[in-house]
């Protein structure tokens, strides 16, 4: 079965406000997994923290972290909430004056 589209060509204005309202639910899910990504080992690392640890010693702990699983997705987090965002920008290029 054959689907049919509807005849009526839409206007500019309809075609716009779907561009805005593609690029902003693609832009709001990547700044969720960007706070994701950013939040994720704050809270983790506040966690486990232990204020005696000198400088070097929390950034062992720290870069250490990353190579966790948590780690791996806050930084898979990371990526695909700012490829999302690209891709948000990608579409507002579509705008029709």
């Amino acid at each position: 079965m054959k689907l049919i589209r509807n005849s009526t060509p839409m206007s500019k204005s309809a075609r716009n406000d779907r561009v805005r309202y593609r690029a902003t639910f693609l832009n709001t899910l990547g700044a969720s997994l960007v706070m994701v990504g950013f939040f994720l080992p704050g809270m983790r690392l506040y966690e486990g923290y232990d204020h005696r640890l000198s400088r070097a010693e929390a950034w062992s702990v720290s870069l250490r972290f990353f190579q966790t699983e948590p780690g791996a997705v806050s930084v898979t987090a990371l990526i695909l909430g700012f490829c999302l965002h690209f891709i948000a920008l990608h579409h507002l290029k579509k705008l029709q004056d």
